[in-house]
């Protein structure tokens, strides 16, 4: 497994670089827009990035299997190089779209391209090891995006572009030291249950497989949408408040305590939900991320920091439970890709209301309103897993944790 890691080298830094830039450039969006428009039409813009990625999810996983993954991602990268290119020149509304549309079409082939990427080149014996590698790599991106955030956000909009423009550029140069592609991941077909990133598609008999694994099946779809909703939320809200905040180097950080929990506590949660009671977890686990999402806004100090990394604890402790509880449920594990699409498709969703809700809300009820408000919807999720509960009955006996799909707590 050494020998395989280090040949990967090359493309986990490519991963760190990439995620590093495109969440860079997420997080300046909204900032950056408000200095240009109105928040509502910042926030329909971003919604409208994140319906179009949606909406091209499937074709782009069509045209990852027929022009190969390495050679997309590269096209998806150069791509990207003009979202850093349309500040360097000019800061208007039109080079605002037009980065905009640029990083839109960039993470299109991202996701799906990576995933793809991962699993034709995984290792039979171990490749539950070295698909962890893409999420770990991903986040530590993520997160040194988010620590220099604050900084970042005090230059002009020309060195901005032009340090997006060179981060992606050094993506786009590690990715020609990286493994050429192998064989078409549906061809190995290593991990079916994982194939659905891929390529998507949603039959008319979803309805009564969702009903047969009820609750987990729907609690899993209304988790995915109203946590993304949060997520957005924060992604849109956060980075204003940064940059008209005295406390931004604090709460740059406080960006990236969302995927530090996971890396943190994401082992010692599975043996958890592996031999607890998951009823019990799933209802102290989305109670803890609802209290602390709504108390999260009212926070903007260190006090984010530490419920930043409850509410995620929360969130991931009620995700794991549920998803084992999914798996407990499907005994003929014939749909795996299907369910977990259609529980994507709704995170998909969650990450396009999230911006188009707080750039109607920023305005009129202020940061911590409209974060409370998204937390609200959470609370509400916890309510109606009440109900459900009511209707079924979980077993408490040990069932071996599933590979879940990774849920970012962040943009793509």
């Amino acid at each position: 497994m050494r020998n395989v890691f280090i040949k990967f080298i090359p493309f986990w830094i490519f991963l760190i670089i990439y995620k590093l830039g495109g969440s860079l450039h997420y997080s300046l969006i909204s900032p950056l827009g408000e200095r240009l428009l109105p928040l509502w039409i910042v926030g329909l813009l971003m919604g409208g990035s994140s319906i179009i990625q949606m909406l091209l999810d499937v074709p782009a996983g069509h045209f990852l299997d027929r022009f190969g993954y390495l050679k997309l991602l590269k096209l998806t990268t150069f791509i990207f190089l003009f979202a850093g290119i349309a500040f360097i020149f000019n800061f208007t509304i039109a080079t605002y779209i037009i980065s905009l549309i640029a990083a839109t079409f960039g993470w299109v082939l991202f996701g799906p391209g990576v995933n793809a990427y991962i699993l034709s080149q995984a290792p039979k014996k171990n490749s539950g090891t070295f698909i962890s590698f893409r999420d770990i790599f991903g986040s530590a991106g993520v997160f040194l995006a988010s620590a220099v955030l604050g900084l970042v956000l005090a230059l002009t909009p020309t060195t901005i572009g032009t340090i997006i423009f060179a981060i992606m550029l050094a993506a786009l140069a590690a990715l020609y030291f990286s493994p050429p592609d192998t064989i078409s991941v549906h061809h190995e077909q290593k991990l079916p249950t994982q194939h659905h990133y891929i390529r998507r598609n949603y039959p008319h008999k979803l309805l009564p497989i969702l009903k047969k694994l009820n609750p987990a099946s729907s609690m899993l779809l209304l988790t995915g949408l109203t946590s993304s909703i949060f997520y957005g939320v924060i992604w849109f809200v956060v980075p204003i408040v940064i940059a008209n905040s005295a406390n931004s180097g604090l709460l740059s950080i406080g960006l990236g305590i969302f995927d530090f929990a996971i890396v943190a506590l994401g082992f010692l949660l599975g043996k958890m939900a592996d031999k607890g009671n998951k009823r019990t977890l799933v209802f102290f686990g989305l109670l803890l991320f609802a209290v602390s999402g709504i108390l999260i806004g009212f926070n903007f100090n260190w006090l984010f920091l530490v419920l930043g990394f409850l509410a995620t604890t929360g969130d991931e402790m009620a995700s794991i439970s549920l998803w084992s509880w999914l798996h407990s449920l499907d005994k003929e594990h014939a749909n795996d890709g299907l369910l977990s699409g259609a529980i994507n498709l709704f995170q998909d969703l969650g990450w396009a209301i999230g911006p188009i809700i707080s750039g109607f809300l920023f305005t009129l009820i202020g940061p911590s309103w409209t974060i409370m408000f998204s937390a609200v919807l959470l609370f509400a999720t916890w309510i109606v897993y009440q109900f459900l509960i009511k209707q079924h009955r979980l077993s408490s006996t040990g069932i071996d944790i599933p590979k879940k799909p990774h849920r970012a707590r962040h943009h793509v």
